[in-house]
């Protein structure tokens, strides 16, 4: 048997390199090898690894069937950090997906569990996604508000900066 976090390894090299589909089915075997050894919320984390190297490997529907039971299982070990990631996840794929008003609501869970879990950052990242949504969908202002909302989560300094010249349009709307 191959020890698991060293798949893990492996998988993680092949997806710097681009090599994404080597790295799905790394972190495939690192998940299977991590179920073995009796550490399924570590066999979850690898799955939903798995599942953004077929994203980027363009295979959005085989990502998202990996990744639709993971947020109730997150959930279930009280992981409010990986549930946000799964929900953030499934957003990406729903949208390359073309099923944009469910990628909306994904977005919108994994913002509400990242935020709970104190994930500043991540959530920054996700008002980013909704927020292009939004401007795709013609609605601008709603997109300044939730990048707005967005950035206003994350401690980055550069994501401070960004809000505040966010919040330029809204002097002229009398806000």
């Amino acid at each position: 048997m191959d020890d698991p976090k060293t798949l893990a390894d492996q998988a993680a090299r092949a997806f710097r390199r681009g090599k994404y589909d080597q790295a799905a089915a790394l972190y495939a075997r690192a998940a299977e090898a991590y179920d073995a050894a009796g550490q399924a919320l570590l066999a979850a984390e690898m799955r939903s690894n798995q599942a953004v190297a077929l994203l980027q490997a363009e295979r959005p529907a085989d990502a998202l069937a990996l990744l639709e039971p993971l947020p109730a299982f997150f959930a279930q070990h009280q992981d409010l950090r990986r549930e946000g990631l799964a929900w953030g996840n499934i957003g990406s794929a729903l949208e390359a997906l073309g099923r944009v008003d469910e990628a909306m609501e994904a977005y919108r869970r994994a913002w509400k569990r990242l935020e709970a879990a104190g994930e500043g950052e991540a959530v920054a990242y996700v008002a980013q996604a909704l927020s292009r949504l939004q401007l795709n969908q013609k609605r601008p202002l709603e997109a300044l508000v939730t990048m707005d909302q967005g950035l206003a989560a994350s401690p980055k300094g550069l994501h401070r900066r960004l809000r505040a010249l966010l919040r330029w349009p809204f002097r002229f709307l009398g806000s």
